[in-house]
């Protein structure tokens, strides 16, 4: 958004949206240096922040959904003095994450390209952000006066019922140079792609399934000859057709339970890693997972029965006679 829509477009959206939108004041700059040390001679020279622009903004007050976890914030013009540090320097918030992987620290002075003019400014806090809360959120916010020369845009996020989709488009044809996403017609597209990515995952496991019980099969099929005479022994020696029918049925189930339990805990602790190491969300554990020892048991219970069907189909007199 430009600078001379700013108050049309916030009356309008106030109109339009249950909450008051806040704007953000948002140019392209790039860190060039820390502490005067050129960034591209640093130990960390291979970090995406420091290989692209980066969108830097400024702000009076702490944003919405950040918190300070190291350092103070400015104090406003009627607060008081300026806190202790270089009075010649701005002040610059920085994102904690990107702090640390740059080794940046408070006190620390950085140097910033925006198109054709330099500005530094020190560190003067660290910041933590929500970057899921769908709020423009930046990883360098300056104190007010520091880039307040240079050209700029605005940004900001709203929300808009959806029964008032039809306004959306008047409101991009009565401000033409305001650019709209709609973060939901993003998300839709995002879920139908990891539909798909699902539905052929899904297809993968069916397969390796169908992969594991045809070995299940052979691994019967080459133990058959010796289930079969020792089938026909037992049944010589007086055990029943049914005992030997339910020995095999728990020797199966057993089997498939254990390979159930075995999957479930190890998607368990999967799940559980990606959600904290990975993606960073609070992980839950999943209960219907324990059907899973249920399901094996089944499935491998029939598999075996069925594969070694013939172990009690033959005549014990004609296996030990040909043993």
């Amino acid at each position: 958004m430009l600078p001379a829509e700013k108050d049309a477009f916030i009356a309008r959206l106030q109109q339009l949206s249950p909450t008051p939108p806040l704007l953000y004041p948002a140019l392209p700059g790039r860190l060039t240096a820390i502490n005067g040390q050129p960034v591209n001679e640093s130990a960390n020279k291979d970090e995406r922040a420091l290989n692209r622009d980066l969108s830097l903004s400024w702000s009076a007050e702490l944003p919405p959904g950040n918190r300070l976890l190291a350092g103070d914030w400015w104090p406003s013009a009627a607060s008081g003095p300026r806190k202790p540090g270089n009075p010649d320097l701005p002040g610059v918030s920085v994102e904690a994450e990107l702090a640390k992987k740059l080794q940046i620290k408070l006190g620390d002075r950085l140097s910033f390209s925006l198109g054709a003019a330099q500005r530094d400014a020190q560190v003067r806090s660290l910041r933590e952000l929500h970057w899921d809360s769908l709020q423009p959120n930046f990883y360098m916010v300056f104190e007010p006066g520091a880039l307040q020369d240079l050209p700029v845009t605005y940004l900001t996020s709203f929300y808009l019922p959806p029964q008032q989709e039809r306004q959306l488009i008047e409101l991009a044809r009565a401000f033409p140079a305001v650019t709209l996403l709609q973060v939901d017609v993003l998300l839709a597209q995002l879920r139908s792609i990891l539909a798909q990515v699902t539905l052929a995952v899904e297809w993968v496991l069916l397969f390796v399934l169908a992969a594991g019980l045809s070995v299940l099969f052979a691994g019967l099929q080459s133990t058959l000859d010796e289930r079969t005479r020792q089938s026909a022994l037992l049944r010589a020696l007086g055990a029943e057709r049914r005992l030997l029918n339910q020995a095999r049925l728990r020797e199966f189930a057993l089997l498939g339970a254990t390979s159930g339990l075995i999957a479930a805990l190890g998607c368990e602790l999967v799940s559980a890693l990606l959600y904290n190491l990975v993606f960073k969300i609070s992980w839950h554990p999943h209960p219907w997972l324990l059907v899973l020892p249920l399901l094996g048991a089944v499935l491998v219970a029939s598999a075996g029965l069925l594969g070694t069907r013939r172990a009690l189909n033959a005549s014990p007199l004609t296996v030990l006679r040909e043993g």
